[in-house]
C-alpha cells in the first residue's frame, strides 16, 4: 500500500510541475497564430508591410521560444517563412511577405493539431 500512495503522490507531483510548461508552449503556440493571422491581415487587407512586419516579428518570438521547448518540424518551417516574410516586408514587399505569412500561418496552425 504505502508503494501505491508512494506512486501516486510522485505522479501527481510531476504532474503538477510539468503541466505549467506545457501551458504555456501552447499559450506561445496560440499567441504566434495570432500574430501571424494578423499578419496576414495586414499583407492582404490593408497592404500595410511595416504593420506585417511588426506582427511576424512577434510571431517570430513565440516561435523561436516554441522551438526551444518543444521542437517540431512543422514550427521549425514556420520560422523559416516567417523570417522571410520579415525580410520581404522590410524590403517592402508586400505580397512576397503576405505568400509567406501564409505559409508560416499553415506550418504553425499544423504545429498546433
Amino acid at each position: 500500500m504505502n508503494r501505491r500512495t508512494f506512486g501516486l503522490a510522485a505522479s501527481l507531483a510531476a504532474a503538477a510541475l510539468f503541466a505549467p510548461c506545457l501551458a504555456v508552449a501552447d499559450d506561445r503556440l496560440a499567441q504566434a497564430i495570432y500574430h501571424m493571422k494578423e499578419a496576414v491581415v495586414q499583407g492582404k487587407q490593408l497592404h500595410d508591410a511595416s504593420l506585417l512586419a511588426y506582427h511576424a516579428d512577434l510571431a517570430l518570438e513565440k516561435a523561436e521560444a516554441i522551438e526551444k521547448f518543444k521542437p517540431d518540424p512543422h514550427t521549425a518551417e514556420a520560422i523559416v517563412h516567417i523570417k522571410a516574410a520579415i525580410e520581404e516586408a522590410r524590403a517592402n514587399h508586400g505580397d512576397a511577405a503576405t505568400s509567406h505569412a501564409q505559409e508560416a500561418l499553415g506550418h504553425l496552425e499544423e504545429a498546433a493539431k
